[in-house]
């Protein structure tokens, strides 16, 4: 063997040893390979399991192709690329098209209520609701801009067409849309519950804002008396209630119904004709059926209702709700509302308003009582004016006659005066001068009533002092004698009984001035005092020689102590003659009625 030979040899050995190595290597990395392949295929069919046998519906899809384009755009914010696809609609369908549904696990097929996978994948157009678009708008806008996932809450619907809500989530975890999970879990009950709790917090707030509002009308309502003013704020207020178009409230009088306020008709050409508007309750008509059924009415379209007259100046009215006021049992009037609108008027309208209506009733019912009594009230005042000026006319009559009476006693004891000069024999002097103070007390109770304000009575106080006074001039000659005057002051008695207690005490006066003191001066004391209410006692005294023992038992037949015996009688009253350092007499009587002391 040449050393060409030996040499070929060695190079085609170690090229033999190197591609032994070389498989050597190669067998060992196949046997690694299929070691991950192995690991792959074990993982991909722990995934496979988890994602078919999740309870939570999942859809596996590629957005890769989407993606791509997306970067292409001048972008970079989810808000920039949002707007991006909103404004261009072509392109934002053009990436819909290019999505891929690599798969879908049972719960996604349950969740749409769908027979198979195939089933659900062939009507995915007719499970996308109008909210499918804007949803994967923002969720192209929220891949394109870097984000690991993207949650939105929308509606979706199941093969039957029905509509659910569900809370989708998107999930991307390579950052590129090779591979995108989407969750779509049912939120239809809470949802459900959500709106039902805002539904009952809206009602809530809808009560508590109308008890309030029928709180401040109750309130307002209870303060106003005039009739106007009550309509015209009842119609202001309802209308934040039930809107309407126009309204009125109709007042049953006479048996007819006529229009005590409106609102609205002056836009439709029509406050003449409602402010001149009657019905009388006999006819037929909306007022009538109310009368006989005593029932809210609601006509939902006044075109079809029989009893419904129609107006030129009414032709705006499309539907009516009719709500009576009634006051203790009886209807006195109706409020209307109308509405341009068919069919504007509900049940929970008439229900809300049924409250008003009664408050309404009182306050219309209070403010006619008022102005009732205000009319009688004006009508009691001219009878009392009336009645004052014919009391004044009266009075003034009755103080004349007062003057007139006076002037003519003052002219009989002229004449008494003027006979006496002519007389020579003392008795027959003294006669008409005891005659004459008689005549004279009685002209003193005309006198005071006369310059007296008040034409019944006369204070007992300057009447007696008076009346002293008088007796005093006429008796000069007896100077020395001291009358002391014990009268409360305001004590006030009538002409019935004046007349009778100033004779009584002109005779005993008298009496005492001619009997009791013989040679020197002496005291007469006047008193009265009252016991109790209408009982009095009123007591003439002397300090002089008393009286003879046939008075004081009774036996007297001086005609001035019959004539005071004969007036004690008149007042009703009883009297004692006694003596005691002198005479005295003690006058019990009362004021009041029919009563005997």
């Amino acid at each position: 063997m040449n050393n060409t030979e030996k040499t070929h040899d060695s190079n085609l050995s170690v090229l033999i040893n190197n591609l032994e190595n070389e498989l050597s290597g190669l067998e060992s990395e196949q046997k690694d390979l299929k070691s991950d392949i192995n690991k792959l295929q074990k993982k991909k069919m722990r995934y496979y399991n988890i994602f078919k046998n999740s309870s939570v519906p999942l859809w596996e899809e590629d957005f890769s192709e989407a993606y791509s384009k997306l970067k292409e755009l001048p972008c970079k914010t989810t808000e920039e690329f949002s707007n991006y696809l909103k404004n261009d609609s072509q392109l934002l369908h053009k990436l819909i098209k290019t999505i891929k549904i690599l798969d879908i696990n049972d719960a996604t097929v349950k969740l749409h209520e769908a027979k198979n996978k195939q089933m659900l994948l062939s009507s995915l157009d007719n499970i996308f609701s109008d909210e499918s678009l804007d949803t994967l708008r923002d969720q192209f806008a929220a891949l394109a801009s870097g984000a690991y996932e993207y949650k939105c809450e929308t509606t979706g619907r199941k093969i039957n067409g029905e509509e659910f809500h569900v809370l989708l989530t998107a999930f991307f975890p390579d950052n590129r849309g090779k591979t995108v999970f989407v969750t779509t879990i049912d939120i239809s009950d809470r949802i459900d519950k959500e709106k039902k709790q805002a539904k009952l917090l809206k009602e809530t707030e809808e009560k508590k804002k109308f008890s309030t509002i029928l709180m401040d009308i109750t309130f307002e309502l209870a303060s106003k008396i005039d009739q106007n003013d009550i309509l015209d704020f009842i119609l202001e207020q309802i209308e934040k209630i039930v809107p309407y178009s126009s309204s009125n409230i109709m007042l049953l009088n006479n048996n007819t119904f006529t229009v005590a306020r409106h609102r609205g008709y002056d836009k439709f050409g029509a406050a003449n004709f409602m402010t001149q508007y009657a019905e009388k309750i006999a006819s037929e008509g909306i007022s009538q059926n109310l009368l006989i059924s005593n029932q809210i009415n609601i006509i939902n379209n006044t075109k079809f209702y029989p009893n419904w007259k129609q107006f030129p100046e009414t032709v705006h009215v499309k539907s009516l709700l009719s709500i009576p006021l009634e006051w203790q049992g009886e209807i006195i009037g109706i409020l209307n509302l109308d509405n341009m609108k068919k069919n504007a008027f509900s049940q929970e309208d008439a229900e809300r308003l049924k409250p008003i209506s009664h408050a309404a009733a009182i306050s219309i019912q209070k403010a006619r009582l008022f102005e009732q009594i205000e009319k009688e009230i004006a009508a009691r005042k001219i009878t009392e004016e009336n009645l004052r000026l014919a009391l004044k006319e009266k009075d003034l009559l009755l103080q004349e006659i007062h003057h007139r009476v006076k002037n003519n006693l003052t002219i009989i004891i002229a004449l008494i005066n003027l006979q006496d000069t002519k007389l020579t024999n003392p008795s027959e002097i003294e006669l008409f001068e005891e005659l004459s103070q008689r005549i004279h007390s009685i002209a003193l109770v005309h006198e005071k009533l006369y310059e007296n304000h008040n034409l019944a009575n006369i204070d007992f106080y300057n009447y007696t002092t008076d009346l002293i006074n008088s007796i005093q001039a006429v008796l000069i000659y007896r100077s020395d004698i001291v009358f002391n005057i014990d009268i409360p002051k305001n004590i006030y008695f009538s002409i019935d009984k004046l007349i009778p207690l100033g004779l009584i005490l002109n005779e005993l006066i008298t009496n005492s001035l001619k009997y009791a003191f013989h040679k020197s001066g002496g005291e007469i004391s006047v008193s009265l005092v009252k016991s109790k209410t209408d009982y009095y006692t009123f007591t003439i005294k002397d300090n002089g020689a008393g009286y003879p023992e046939k008075i004081i038992n009774g036996n007297n037949e001086q005609l001035g102590l019959l004539l005071v015996n004969s007036l004690i009688s008149q007042i009703n009253g009883s009297a004692n003659f006694y003596n005691n350092n002198g005479a005295i007499v003690t006058i019990n009587f009362t004021t009041a009625e029919n009563t005997n002391v």
